[in-house]
């Protein structure tokens, strides 16, 4: 006689697994909103940052210009007035991957030496061509003494001291130089031709950062919601058992 087939039962779902599987995805929702309000808050700290700045240099343009040599060696740049001697300590440096106005082209850095010794870096303008040679530059100079502009190299970028190179090797510079090399530049207010003035303005505007830290608000309070949605339905699915 054929045995007849046995009715398998399946082993019961417990109740606490399957509640938890319909928690997981709402507590992970909850979690990944953290991420948006901490990129929030970087943006509106970078927002306030820049906002600083800004209005640091701003109040800076009323003050005389004061001898960069009369500065400390180790002083920082903060957009402040200064005048030095345009007295050329070493071959110009052509700062490659730069632009002014969506126009790419060389930002001119002539290493001049101070009345103290030291040596600093004199920005008359930017080149559009590699052959745009500097002009003759007066005894005496004024302009704004800012920070070196930063921005993205790639491998095989070219780091020297004269001439075109992607990144200026400050150290090396001051080594040869055998003077203290002082930080930043000094960016010449009008430009003698053929250069393009450099803006000193700091770069970065604020109502940017603003706006991206207003896009990650709105992102994580997206994922918030929806997190507390699904919680809820859950708890809704629970009472219903």
């Amino acid at each position: 006689m054929g045995s007849s087939p046995s009715n398998e039962v399946s082993p019961p779902v417990s109740r606490v697994t399957f509640f938890q599987n319909r928690m997981l995805p709402g507590v992970l929702l909850i979690l990944f909103a953290l991420l948006p309000f901490v990129l929030c808050l970087w943006q509106y700290q970078r927002g306030v940052a820049r906002e600083a700045a800004l209005q640091a240099f701003a109040s800076a343009a009323t003050l005389p210009p004061v001898p960069l040599a009369s500065l400390p060696v180790d002083a920082s740049p903060k957009g402040q007035p200064v005048s030095l001697a345009a007295t050329p300590a070493a071959p110009v440096i052509q700062l490659a991957n730069v632009s002014v106005d969506d126009r790419p082209g060389l930002l001119v850095l002539q290493p001049v030496r101070l009345e103290d010794g030291s040596v600093a870096l004199l920005a008359p303008g930017m080149a559009l061509h590699d052959d745009d040679r500097v002009p003759p530059l007066p005894p005496r100079v004024a302009g704004r003494w800012v920070a070196l502009p930063r921005h993205f190299t790639l491998p095989g970028a070219v780091t020297g001291v004269a001439g075109r190179v992607d990144v200026v090797d400050v150290a090396v510079l001051a080594h040869r130089l055998a003077a203290p090399l002082r930080q930043g530049m000094v960016v010449m207010g009008a430009a003698p031709a053929p250069l393009l003035s450099w803006p000193a303005r700091p770069p970065g505007d604020p109502a940017r950062h603003y706006g991206y830290a207003l896009q990650w608000l709105l992102m994580g309070l997206c994922l918030l919601m929806v997190g507390v949605y699904r919680l809820r339905r859950r708890n809704d699915g629970k009472h219903a058992v």
